[in-house]
């Protein structure tokens, strides 16, 4: 599971697309959420967005991630499966 976590801003909306590119440039399937409420988004320990979990780990918070970054994310994760 993909969580992006953010307010719905440019740069969230932006990381979003970002992860369903990647997604489906590599031809993954994958669950994606869209975390916007204040409240959830603190009970995962994020404090700065945009923030995406994949499995419950946080791999990015406060920024928006390169194409390549959001790739690379995903093609390890499924090399460990």
């Amino acid at each position: 599971m993909v969580k992006v976590l953010g307010t719905g801003c440019p740069r969230c909306q932006e990381t979003k697309r970002l992860v369903i590119n990647a997604l489906a440039e590599l031809q993954l399937a994958a669950d994606v959420q869209e975390v916007k409420d204040p409240k959830e988004i603190a009970k995962h320990g994020v404090m700065f967005t945009p923030a995406v979990i994949i499995d419950n780990q946080i791999v990015l918070q406060g920024r928006v991630p390169t194409y390549e970054e959001v790739k690379k994310w995903f093609v390890e994760r499924a090399a460990k499966k």
